[in-house]
């Protein structure tokens, strides 16, 4: 047994890596309503001179505001978040820019453009009604903390559309709706449709591929996507009612929020073999017509928690934070931790350093009586020594007579295992949000450029297979600190066979598994391992040897004469019977 601490670290570790590569990290208004008197209202007038577009173009001049000379234009919105380009032709979202963020070129995230993309709408009434072939006037309104668009058009025959979006100031919501005056009356459904050719946001072109994919939320409050990892063209048909579709990437997402229900969606996602787009996502979906009126919403914006969870039931979906359990943890305790020391900094490394700190005080206890298990086992080494040679061959004897060692003597076995076992949420939680967190995105630390992408301090002129065409400094100090930690913990018990290799082994593995990991990822287990082994000196002088032996003799000798437990001979039955059977066999 003085090899479980190692033997469950290791199958641990091997468990988390399994579970990254196969599942990498790896959501209305009704506006019927005329615009506030208050309101500062700007009337664009078409300028005939300019972006002039043929009437034989306009495919419905029905709607045409100007039957000899219809003229699309291009008009903008902003808030503190967001630049939103619109079109006239159509009424519809042609550029969508994030002001807060950057791409690897140093330019806005162009998070929607419609150039590589398209959104369209289309009446079902007595006849199918296609917006993009309208030509619709408009009107700007500023209002204090909200910006809004209105789009008008009439039709000769008495029928008028009216779409209305509207941005508050700190938001990165996108509230809309189209509103059908009387004349249309067997309008049920609209007929939406949302190409999006996602422009590559991050340096990491591969990473970003894989943790792209398109994301759906049902009133059933059931969650799916559809693959992130393949790079083959996925389609899917839903017939339930969803409340949000996304399209997700790496650090951001643009969707589509329907509290009046999304139908019969058809969602396809096609891989593209490209350094300048992730993927093409094609959104087909119907949004239902409530009192000639639809409402839904856009959300353009980050995959950020403290966000995402104010937009819509279950859209913090959209950002991956582990499985059942370690999501939860992440969600209410590792992200207040990391939202709090963003407040005394903003130094994003030194934020990863606060953080080991307060994590290693908070599990020091659990940490201490860990070495302390380990402390007793060393001492009882020698006589389990004895008991294996006295009985070479027979692991059934050896067993039980170790198993009453233990019980006379006072000391678990899974005194040692068990501590770290609790300490497991932390590890996997931090293994996924790091890497998922943008906060991290773009901020540099010592020679990392980037926490949310690798550090390369070479970058080598060949791949190397399982390994990269680069090395990650934090990726070999983290090993280095494995192994060492290791070491120190090998001088407190007896690592025999197999097992004394593979602690060595197993870090050397990590260094090819974990070279393309974020850095702030690797950065912070090379802290961690810094901090354990500052604690593994720091309590060697506070454990005396002399008085565990003491211990242990006054407990083998209080114990002498106890019955054995009853585990403890359900165990020795079980090893008798399959002795016996292995007699058996074996004749």
């Amino acid at each position: 047994m003085d090899n479980n601490r190692f033997i469950g670290f290791t199958l641990i570790m091997l468990l988390i890596i399994t579970y990254y590569t196969l599942f990498p990290p790896g959501q209305v208004e009704n506006y019927n309503e005329t615009v506030d008197k208050k309101e500062e209202i700007e009337l664009i007038e078409s300028e005939k001179d300019e972006k002039k577009i043929k009437s034989e173009n306009i495919i419905n001049s029905d709607f045409s505001i100007d039957k000899y000379n219809p003229i699309e234009e291009i008009v903008s919105i902003e808030n503190e978040n967001l630049i939103i380009e619109f079109t006239s032709k159509g009424g519809k979202i042609l550029n969508v820019y994030l002001k807060k963020y950057l791409n690897p070129s140093k330019e806005k995230v162009n998070i929607y453009n419609g150039l590589n993309g398209d959104i369209n709408f289309i009446i079902d009434d007595d006849e199918k009604v296609n917006l993009d072939e309208i030509i619709f006037d408009y009107q700007k309104s500023n209002n204090n903390d909200k910006k809004t668009l209105v789009f008008t058009a009439s039709s000769k025959s008495g029928k008028k559309i009216t779409l209305r979006y509207e941005i508050i100031n700190d938001e990165y919501l996108v509230n809309s709706s189209i509103i059908l005056n009387e004349n249309f009356s067997e309008a049920s459904n609209l007929n939406f449709s949302w190409i999006n050719k996602l422009n590559h946001q991050e340096s990491n072109f591969k990473n970003e591929k894989n943790q792209s994919r398109i994301n759906y939320f049902s009133f059933d409050d059931e969650f799916d996507y559809t693959s992130s990892t393949s790079v083959e063209t996925e389609e899917i048909s839903i017939n339930k009612s969803l409340k949000w579709i996304s399209s997700k990437q790496q650090f951001f997402n643009s969707s589509i929020i329907s509290e009046n229900g999304l139908l019969n969606s058809n969602l396809k996602s096609e891989y593209i073999e490209s350094e300048d787009y992730v993927k093409m996502f094609r959104i087909n979906s119907q949004i239902p017509i409530v009192n000639n009126t639809i409402s839904f919403k856009y959300f353009f914006g980050p995959n950020k928690y403290s966000i995402l969870e104010n937009v819509a039931d279950g859209f913090d979906n959209n950002l991956y934070l582990g499985w059942i359990g370690v999501g939860g943890f992440n969600k209410y305790i590792i992200v207040p931790i990391f939202n709090f020391l963003e407040k005394i900094t903003n130094n994003y490394g030194l934020i990863i350093f606060l953080m080991v700190i307060l994590i290693r005080i908070v599990v020091t206890p659990l940490t201490y009586k860990s070495h302390l298990s380990m402390a007793k086992m060393k001492v009882l080494n020698p006589e389990i020594k004895l008991i294996r040679e006295k009985h070479d061959g027979d692991m059934q004897k050896s067993q039980s007579e170790i198993m009453e060692l233990y019980q006379k003597t006072g000391v678990s076995p899974l005194g040692g295992c068990l501590p770290i076992l609790f300490q497991l949420p932390i590890l996997v939680s931090v293994f996924y949000f790091l890497p998922n967190a943008i906060e991290l995105r773009g901020k540099s630390f010592l020679w990392a450029s980037d926490l949310s992408n690798y550090d390369s301090i070479l970058n080598l002129p060949f791949n190397i297979p399982f390994y990269g065409d680069h090395i990650s400094l934090f990726t070999v100090l983290m090993t280095v600190s494995t192994i060492l930690i290791n070491k120190a913990n090998s001088q407190m018990q007896t690592i025999e066979g197999p097992m004394k290799t593979f602690q060595y082994v197993f870090p050397i593995l990590f260094l090819f598994i974990f070279n393309n990991f974020s850095s702030g990822l690797t950065y912070y287990y090379f802290l961690s391992n810094v901090a354990s082994y500052g604690q593994i000196f720091i309590f060697k002088r506070f454990v005396d040897e002399e008085k565990i032996k003491k211990e242990i003799d006054f407990n083998r000798k209080r114990n002498l004469n106890t019955k054995k437990s009853s585990f403890q001979i359900k165990l020795e039955e079980a090893m008798k019977a399959r002795q016996g059977a292995n007699n058996k066999k074996n004749k």
